[in-house]
């Protein structure tokens, strides 16, 4: 019987179709097909689906979100002869279970209802993926234990294993004691704890959890931890600002009964991307891909405007904020006025979901399976949705959303991910996940011909991300004009961009996306040609971790060593080295007397000849303390942490300009000097911020040392006034300092007093001894020139920025550092007495 809907394939259709029957089933289980937005991928999925019913197979075909499960029900209805059943939480009829466990209808659900610890079905024959990358989270959720931090504090939980692990190696983590007091920066890179110091700390690690609220009241995590418990030596633990996670470095999905006893697998996206990465997210077997020829591609998705904060400051900060809520605004004087808000972390979403509750907006957590919000959303006027790591599986046609916020690149939504993006920054496979993951976001309100909508990215990183060739390779087809546009807007200034916002509100409904002009050169050339292919170690390393999870550490660690190899071989070291890393933990845990010598040994083969940078500088502390040799400083590592991820964000020329410009600024008004101190906090390799609202500073660095987080509040005067500082700016500060020290008791919190006065009053002297240095600004102008002259030194080695590079260029500037910490001995109290110039030189020159 014909449908009624559906009369005829599109082409594209029509040969993913002929290239799925072409396939041997017997020998390839696991396919990928990726089909973009508007060509029909569901209907695909069902005609698949019917051929797989009619082979006796049952069917299971997994969604993102409840919504999705039932736009699929009802395309399912339309073709005759195809039984759907959706189940969901607390809603398993037993004859409609029964018919999907028979192979006589297909089982409708969302990831969360299939792989979860205790499925209430059946694993199926044939397993359909809907948009696919959204199974990741549900299938890392079974195997990680998530210990928060909540803020201003932090949980019991997260103190106690802090504390086991600086009992084992104090001073061996740089920024672990501040973590554990919530005093480091909110942007600090985690802490890998290396698999020896955690296998000492793991018996009493277990006791500490099994005795915690997570097991008490079985909080989320319970189930996880109930499962990775007895494999707690084979998880990597990683302690970031906002939460512990316990995991293996990829799923081992392959042990999973839902997984491994299907027999076919489909994967299904429209930015299905590598294969490789796929597997490696999801951790399954190699995946074949059928893509779909780009002449075969049919569809229209409307007209989209992408832009690029125009101001420089960061993405929670007021001006790109405001800039966000007065196109919130502005889409509400439209119509229905609701945002979407795509978080690149849990950590991100928590503090913009307290920003926009402090302006009373109407504002929805979208959960991890739980779509509830996201209905509510949808009937909201107004409404802001927030969602945290989802950048695919949520569509918004029509009136639903005409905004779509992203505030920062989304390059890391894990402590994992951000782990590899701080240390391993040669892995492509990151790059390549920012650029699908913008593709995804870019796409969200853009579901049909008719829509319209604008996105907006408010991290000022997004113009130096989107010019990285790994990244803009990456990027889907269809927004790769909308990119290039956005880009070219962002050069004309700020003026051009809300001209073009503005310009976009007043004509979206009545210009159509063809009669808007692409932005780019007229010529269009072939384009770059990359003679090298891309690393593709992924199965080797989903084999390296499922292994290891098994307990077969033999091959785990062969695997692992093939990953490393293959990395090598493609001139990604750190991340080659990384694998080495997982290959001398599987060694570790094999016991036996020769077991630590062995996995000492990869180490050392690690770092041998290996360049400076912080991974290696890591490692080599790791393979000192396993052959029972001194443990290597880890000084100055989030020196240059900081300035790698400073380059990567920002253009050289552009940073030379910026510097150059703040350092004539140190000489200017009130609000120049603030602007300055941002910069020369970056010189100096630690986090500057404008503090906002009613009696705030006028700037604060924060850091971390091996001992405390350090905070420095700053107050500038200008010079009107008394010949000497006077005591009512001293006592101004010092109330600035009590209040910080309320909000962190146990860091190291001291005042900052930048005057021009040549002189201290005698009572402002005595107030000022123990908590304020009093900087003179000829003092401040020697720090950043000291500092530029070295970053300068530093970026003029970096080049493209492989580890070799920045190793070189670390070596390089390291012998040119002050010893110890410096920083912290420079804004120590100055007992009433002006800091100058020739103190900072002496600092550095000696």
């Amino acid at each position: 019987m014909a449908s009624d809907k559906y009369a005829d394939l599109r082409p594209a259709q029509r040969y993913v179709l002929e290239r799925f029957a072409d396939l041997n089933h017997d020998h390839v289980r696991d396919i990928g097909v990726e089909l973009p937005t508007g060509e029909g991928k569901t209907l695909i999925a069902l005609l698949i689906a019917d051929w797989a019913l009619d082979e006796g197979m049952s069917i299971a075909y997994l969604t993102g979100t409840k919504q999705l499960a039932v736009q699929v029900q009802s395309e399912a209805a339309a073709l005759p002869g195809i039984d759907a059943h959706r189940f969901e939480a607390g809603r398993y009829p037993g004859a409609q279970v029964d018919d999907y466990h028979q192979a006589q209808a297909i089982g409708v659900m969302n990831y969360w209802v299939y792989f979860n610890a205790s499925p209430k079905i059946e694993p199926a024959d044939l397993i359909i993926f809907d948009d696919a990358h959204l199974a990741e989270q549900p299938l890392a959720n079974l195997f990680t234990l998530r210990i928060p931090r909540t803020a201003g504090g932090g949980t019991d939980l997260y103190q106690n294993l802090c504390d086991l692990v600086l009992q084992q190696t104090p001073g061996a983590y740089p920024t672990l004691q501040a973590l554990r007091d919530g005093t480091a920066p909110t942007s600090s890179p985690p802490e890998l704890i290396a698999f020896n110091d955690w296998c000492a700390i793991a018996p009493s690690a277990i006791e500490t959890i099994d005795h915690s609220s997570v097991v008490a009241s079985r909080a989320p995590g319970f189930y996880a931890w109930q499962k990775i418990r007895t494999s707690v030596r084979q998880c990597g633990v990683l302690v970031g600002p906002a939460g512990i996670e316990i995991r293996p470095y990829h799923p081992p999905t392959q042990t999973v009964p839902g997984y491994s006893r299907s027999s076919i697998r489909i994967y299904l996206s429209a930015t299905l991307g590598q294969p490789g990465d796929l597997q490696r997210r999801l951790g399954v077997r190699s995946v074949e891909t059928i893509e779909t020829p780009e002449k075969l591609r049919t569809a229209s998705t409307g007209r989209r405007l992408f832009l690029i904060n125009p101001y420089v400051n960061e993405p929670t900060e007021p001006d790109a904020l405001q800039f966000a809520l007065d196109q919130a605004q502005a889409a509400r004087d439209d119509g229905p006025g609701r945002v979407a808000w795509l978080c690149a972390s849990n950590h991100e979403a928590d503090l913009l979901e307290i920003h926009l509750r402090e302006r009373d907006f109407d504002t929805f957590r979208l959960g991890s399976g739980d779509d509830a919000e996201l209905d509510t959303w949808r009937e909201s006027t107004g409404g802001h949705l927030i969602a945290a790591g989802r950048f695919d599986g949520m569509d918004f046609p029509d009136e639903v959303c005409r905004l779509v916020v992203i505030p920062s690149v989304p390059a890391a939504s894990t402590e994992f991910e951000r782990f590899v993006v701080a240390y391993l920054s040669d892995a492509t496979f990151m790059r390549h996940r920012v650029g699908q993951r913008i593709t995804q976001a870019l796409g969200r309100a853009n579901r049909t011909k008719n829509d319209s909508a604008m996105y907006l990215g408010l991290d000022p990183g997004f113009t130096s991300t989107l010019a990285e060739s790994a990244v803009r390779s990456s990027l889907g087809s269809d927004v790769q004009p909308v990119v290039r546009s956005a880009l070219e807007l962002h050069e004309t200034g700020t003026e051009r961009v809300l001209a073009s916002a503005s310009e976009f509100w007043k004509t979206h409904r009545t210009v159509a996306a063809s009669d808007v002009k692409q932005a780019g050169s007229q010529r269009n050339r072939p384009g770059r040609t990359h003679r090298n292919p891309r690393a593709d170690s992924s199965n080797d390393e989903v084999e390296a971790i499922t292994c290891m999870w098994i307990g077969d550490l033999r091959q785990a660690a062969a695997h692992a060593g093939a990953a490393a190899e293959s990395l090598a071989s493609h001139h990604e070291s750190e991340h080659s080295a990384f694998w080495s890393y997982v290959r001398a933990q599987a060694l570790y845990l094999s016991g036996g007397d020769q077991a630590e010598q062995a996995a000492s040994e990869a180490l050392a083969q690690a770092v041998a000849a290996a360049p400076r940078t912080a991974w290696f500088v890591r490692l080599e502390r790791t393979a000192d303390e396993l052959a029972g040799r001194t443990l290597t400083p880890t000084s100055n590592d989030a020196l240059f942490l900081e300035w790698d991820q400073w380059i990567r964000d920002s253009r050289p020329e552009k940073l030379r300009n910026q510097i150059a410009r703040a350092q004539g600024k140190l000489s200017g008004t009130h609000d120049e000097r603030a602007e300055a101190l941002e910069v020369l906090a970056a010189l100096c390799g630690v986090t500057g911020s404008r503090p906002s609202g009613r009696s705030a500073s006028d700037a604060l660095w924060v850091w971390a040392t091996p001992r405390k987080g350090h905070r420095r509040v700053w107050e500038i005067k200008t010079g009107t006034g008394p010949d000497s500082v006077p005591r009512d700016d001293v006592n101004q500060l010092l109330g600035q300092v009590k209040e910080e020290e309320k909000k962190y008791p146990t860091a190291k919190v001291i005042g900052c007093l930048l005057t021009v006065q040549e002189t201290v009053s005698p009572d402002a002297a005595a107030a000022a001894s123990a908590d304020i240095a009093l900087l003179h600004i000829d003092a401040a102008e020697a720090l950043f020139g000291e500092m530029a002259t070295r970053f300068t030194t530093y970026l003029a080695t970096f080049g493209s920025g492989t580890a070799a590079e920045r190793g070189a260029a670390r070596v390089t500037v390291e012998k040119q550092l002050p010893s110890g910490d410096w920083l912290s001995r420079l804004l120590s109290p100055s007992n009433g007495k002006l800091i100058r110039n020739q103190a900072v030189l002496k600092i550095f020159r000696g």
